[in-house]
């Protein structure tokens, strides 16, 4: 039989915001593409401008709000590492249970 795997990490939250602006990236792209006949005068490829109107309200309010989203991500702090953490918490607790705790030292000097 196979061992079982260890649990893996979060994954760091940067990542999420790269995906983000790539999405962004995309968009802007899709824009320039429906945008190009535009730019090059070309009267029979062109969109009418009720699509140009809608293209631009659509993937340039979605690249806004994707590149927004991806800036503030990726300003966020990163989140410390739990096991660092954890392995603070319990060398603490160890040292603790070493010492006895005061109530229990004045019972052993009184008996």
């Amino acid at each position: 039989m196979s061992k079982p795997k260890a649990p893996k990490g979060p994954i760091n939250p940067r990542v999420r915001a790269n995906v983000y602006a790539l999405a962004a990236l995309y968009l802007v792209y899709l824009f320039y593409q429906m945008a190009k006949p535009y730019l090059t005068h070309d009267p029979y490829d062109s969109p009418t401008t009720f699509q140009f109107v809608l293209g631009a309200v659509v993937l340039g309010g979605g690249a806004a709000a994707l590149g927004f989203l991806a800036w503030r991500m990726f300003k966020a702090p990163l989140p410390e590492e739990p096991e660092e953490e954890d392995s603070a918490l319990r060398s603490e607790a160890e040292g603790e249970e070493d010492e006895p705790l005061p109530e229990e030292a004045e019972e052993d000097e009184e008996a």
